[in-house]
C-alpha cells in the first residue's frame, strides 16, 4: 500500500534471496512429472505473475517519489520519519524495499538512472535526505520473515518494527482469519532481539472485540505482551470494527448505528451491542459492556506496567523503563516528560500543522499542512495515475501540493473547515488535548472566537459528565486554554463528544 515520511513517509522492497524465500516452503518437492510437475508449473506462473506485478508497482512508487523531487518548492526535503505500512510490507521482495529506501535516502545508485531524484533539477527541484535520528518503521506480520530477511531490513536503515500480533490465543487468531499463531509471535520477537538487540524498538498490535475473545483472553494477551523480552517499546490496541459488506458483517448482524463516527475505529462504542451471529456455530462477539471493560482494563493495566497512554489506542513505554505511576486521577493528562517511545511518525499526523508526503496505493498526504490528498485505491488506477505524473511541473503544480483530491471539487473554505475538524478529532484523541488558543490564531478574528465557543459548547457534555477537563490557563499563560478527555472514560465516549463538537462547528457554516 502507501508510504509516508515525517515531513514525509516512505515504503520498501526486497532482494533475490527473499524472492526465493517467499517460495521456499514449496520448492524441492514433487519435482517429477504428473501432478507434482503441474503443481510446480502453477507455482512458477504465480511467482512470475507476482514478480511482474511487484515490478510495476515499484516503478509507480518510484515515479511518484521522482515527481515529489522535481516539483517540491524546497531545495531539500529532510525526512524526520519514514513508515512502510498498509498490507504486509514484510511479504515484499527485498529488492523492492531496498529500491524505495534508496530513493528516499537520495542515494544515486537507488535512483536507477533517474538523476532528478538527487540533483534537484527541474522547476523547484529538491533533493532528499534522511535525518540521522529519523524513525524508520516497517510493518511486519509474525511468521512472514526469517533472520536473513530481518538483517537485510536493518541494513537498509529500518530501526523500528511494527509487529501485527493481534492475539496470543490461537483460537482467536483463527477466528479472525489470521495465518500466524502464538508460536510465530514468540519466534518473531526472538528474531527481533537477535538482530536489533535487547533494546530493540518495536511495537505490538493487539485487537479487542474479536470473535470468541473473552475477558480472560484479553487479560492474558496484555500480560503476555508486556512479558515479552525485550518488552515492546510501544503497544497499539484496536477494537475490531464489524462493518457491513464484509465477511464479519455478513456473519454478524450490523447496522449503521454500529459505525464508528469518530474515525480510526480504535475504541469500542460503549453504547451499542453488536448484532447476534447468524450461526450458532460461529463464536460470539464480545458484548458492548465487555468491549468497554477491555478498553478500561487495558488502560489501567498498561499504565501500571510503565506505559504512557498518550493517544486513544497508543501506549509508549516510559523512559525509566516502567515507573509504576498509574496516573491515578484518570485525567489522561500528558506526562511532564512524554515518553521518547511515542510513535514520532504518527505524531506527525496528529500535529496541528503536520506536513507529510505519502506514496503508494491508497496513501494520503498533507504536503501543505492543511488539505489532504488521497491516491487511487485500485492498483490499475494507481499505476495509471503515477505514470501521468511526468507532466509535472511543466503543467503546473501536482495535485498533492494543491491539497486536491482526485475527485475533489470542494471550495477552499470547505477544505479549510474539514482541516479544522480533522485537527479537533485527532487532538482530542491524544492525552495532550486540543489547544483552544491555536484555534483562535488559525481562524482569526470573529471566526476564531466563534469556533472556540462552538467547540466549548460541543464539549459541554464531557465537562458535565466528568469525561473531560478544560485547563483554562495551562503553563501559567493567559488565553482560552486547552481541553482534553479523561482516560479511560472520556476516551471511551470520544466519538460522542467529538460528534457534538462537529455539529456545533457545522452550524457556523463555511
Amino acid at each position: 500500500s502507501g508510504a509516508g515520511a515525517g515531513a514525509g513517509d516512505g515504503r520498501a522492497a526486497s532482494d533475490d534471496r527473499d524472492d526465493a524465500g517467499l517460495l521456499g516452503d514449496e520448492r524441492g518437492s514433487d519435482r517429477g512429472g504428473g501432478a507434482g510437475g503441474r503443481e510446480e508449473g502453477t507455482r512458477a506462473r504465480r511467482a512470475a505473475g507476482f514478480a511482474a506485478m511487484d515490478a510495476t508497482y515499484r516503478d509507480a512508487v518510484l515515479a511518484e517519489l521522482d515527481a515529489i523531487s522535481r516539483c517540491s518548492r524546497e531545495p531539500e526535503i529532510r525526512w524526520g520519519s519514514v513508515y512502510f505500512g498498509g498490507g504486509t510490507p514484510s511479504l515484499a521482495p527485498l529488492e523492492t524495499l531496498r529500491g524505495v529506501m534508496r530513493r528516499i535516502k537520495g542515494e544515486g545508485e537507488g535512483c536507477d538512472g533517474h538523476e532528478k531524484c538527487t540533483s534537484g533539477e527541474g522547476a523547484g527541484g529538491s533533493s532528499f535526505r534522511l535525518e540521522d535520528d529519523a524513525e524508520v518503521t516497517i510493518e511486519m506480520d509474525p511468521g512472514t520473515f526469517d533472520r536473513p530477511y530481518l538483517e537485510s531490513v536493518k541494513d537498509m536503515g529500518f530501526n523500528r518494527i511494527s509487529l501485527g500480533v493481534q492475539s496470543f490465543d490461537d483460537d482467536v487468531l483463527a477466528n479472525m482469519g489470521r495465518v500466524h499463531r502464538a508460536a510465530d509471535v514468540r519466534r518473531s520477537v526472538e528474531l527481533i532481539r537477535e538482530v536489533f538487540g535487547g533494546d530493540a524498538n518495536y511495537s505490538v498490535d493487539l485487537i479487542s472485540g474479536a470473535p470468541g475473545l473473552t475477558l480472560a483472553n484479553w487479560s492474558e494477551a496484555l500480560r503476555e505482551a508486556v512479558g515479552l523480552r525485550p518488552p515492546p517499546a510501544h503497544l497499539s490496541l484496536y477494537d475490531l470494527q464489524v462493518e457491513e459488506d464484509t465477511a464479519f458483517g455478513r456473519w454478524y448482524d450490523v447496522g449503521d448505528e454500529d459505525e464508528d463516527e469518530g474515525g480510526a475505529g480504535a475504541v469500542p462504542d460503549a453504547i451499542v451491542d453488536p448484532g447476534p451471529s447468524s450461526s450458532s456455530l460461529r463464536p460470539a462477539l464480545p458484548s458492548a459492556s465487555d468491549r468497554a471493560f477491555m478498553y478500561s482494563y487495558a488502560s489501567g493495566y498498561l499504565r501500571s506496567r510503565g506505559y504512557e497512554h498518550y493517544e486513544i489506542s497508543s501506549y509508549a513505554l516510559r523512559d525509566d523503563g516502567g515507573n509504576r505511576n498509574n496516573d491515578g486521577d484518570g485525567s489522561g493528562g500528558a506526562s511532564p516528560r512524554p515518553s521518547r517511545r511515542r510513535s514520532r511518525h504518527n505524531g506527525t499526523y496528529w500535529a496541528y500543522d503536520g506536513r507529510w508526503h505519502a506514496v503508494g496505493l491508497g496513501a494520503t498526504s498533507r504536503a501543505d499542512g492543511r488539505a489532504k490528498h488521497a491516491r487511487p485505491r485500485a492498483l490499475a488506477d494507481y499505476v495509471s495515475w503515477a505514470q501521468g505524473l511526468g507532466r509535472f511541473p511543466a503543467e503546473g503544480e501536482p495535485p498533492w501540493l494543491r491539497g486536491e483530491d482526485l475527485d475533489d471539487d470542494n471550495e477552499d473554505d470547505e477544505k479549510d473547515n474539514d482541516s479544522l475538524l480533522d485537527v479537533v478529532m485527532t487532538r482530542l484523541r491524544t492525552s495532550d488535548g486540543l489547544d483552544l488558543d491555536w484555534v483562535l490564531r488559525r481562524e482569526g478574528g470573529h471566526m476564531g472566537e466563534a469556533s472556540v465557543e462552538a467547540i466549548l459548547n460541543g464539549f459541554a457534555d464531557a465537562l458535565e459528565w466528568d469525561l473531560g477537563i478544560w485547563e483554562r490557563d495551562p503553563g501559567g499563560r493567559s488565553g482560552r486554554g486547552l481541553i482534553r478527555l479523561k482516560d479511560p472514560a472520556g476516551f471511551l465516549f470520544s466519538n460522542f463528544i467529538i460528534s457534538n463538537i462537529f455539529a456545533e462547528l457545522s452550524d457556523l457554516g463555511p
